[in-house]
């Protein structure tokens, strides 16, 4: 049977009069890739938002690995293994590919200046460890040949693998992403989704994925979600949820 390693109830967050999120219950099964879908303005930024704790719901309950979440701050989440990435990647874009996945880890020795002076050695043994850590990971992800390029020098595709690098070297049990492959062009972005694929399949990885590239989504995901209006209208398998007269509609409507 599979497990649920996420699962909201009656989730609501409201901004002044208007419900963002809506009451929403969902689940998210461990080791698969939901997709979150739904016109602009929808509410699914802000369900993320509120899952990995920048918001506070009003109203209902937010459970991970079976521990109760909601009204965690953010780094309170993160440590439970819970981790996000963004619509526009939060790199450094002065240091280099290596460097921004390094500065990305759990607890960094350098985090501590005495350990410079104190613990010299074993500092830099932990950053050999580190860097090797983030040079495997570079080369799933293909960024690999960049290692020693400024992030600012990559391309749009290439800063959302590395976002997504980075958020790999932190080890956690699931992801939420944020339109992986918004702005980047479709080969690229069938790329990103194949990686994502790789990871799960590979690292046991679970993600909940928001986006707008249906065409791309459907072709990875096991299970959609349909937002719209800040309430869930419609889930199911991809193959299904692209035949559904509701989720037709609102698409439809919204062009």
């Amino acid at each position: 049977m599979e497990k649920t390693i996420l699962k909201t109830e009656n989730l609501t967050k409201s901004f002044g009069g208007l419900k963002a999120v809506d009451n929403v219950t969902l689940t998210v099964k461990e080791n698969s890739i939901t997709g979150l879908i739904g016109p602009n303005g929808s509410g699914k930024t802000t369900l993320f938002n509120t899952i990995s704790g920048v918001y506070k719901p009003e109203r209902g309950k937010i459970y991970f690995n079976g521990e109760r979440i909601d009204g965690l701050a953010p780094y309170k989440i993160y440590e439970k293994g819970l981790a996000r990435t963004f619509q526009t990647p939060r790199l450094f874009q002065k240091l280099t590919v290596l460097d921004n996945m390094m500065v990305s880890c759990r607890s960094h020795p350098g985090d501590k200046i005495l350990n410079v002076f104190l613990k010299k050695r074993r500092w830099s043994e932990e950053e050999e460890k580190l860097a090797e850590k983030a040079l495997e990971i570079l080369e799933i992800i293909e960024l690999d040949r960049f290692k020693d390029k400024p992030a600012s020098e990559l391309s749009g595709g290439q800063m959302k693998l590395l976002e997504l690098g980075r958020v790999l070297m932190t080890e956690p049990k699931m992801l939420l992403l944020d339109e992986p492959a918004a702005g980047v062009n479709p080969t690229l972005a069938r790329r990103i989704f194949e990686k994502i694929t790789q990871l799960r399949d590979e690292l046991s990885l679970t993600f909940f994925t928001i986006e707008h590239r249906i065409e791309i989504l459907l072709e990875h995901a096991d299970w959609v979600y349909v937002m719209h209006n800040g309430s869930i209208i419609a889930e199911s398998p991809p193959e299904e949820v692209v035949k559904n007269k509701v989720v037709v509609d609102v698409y439809l409507g919204e062009a």
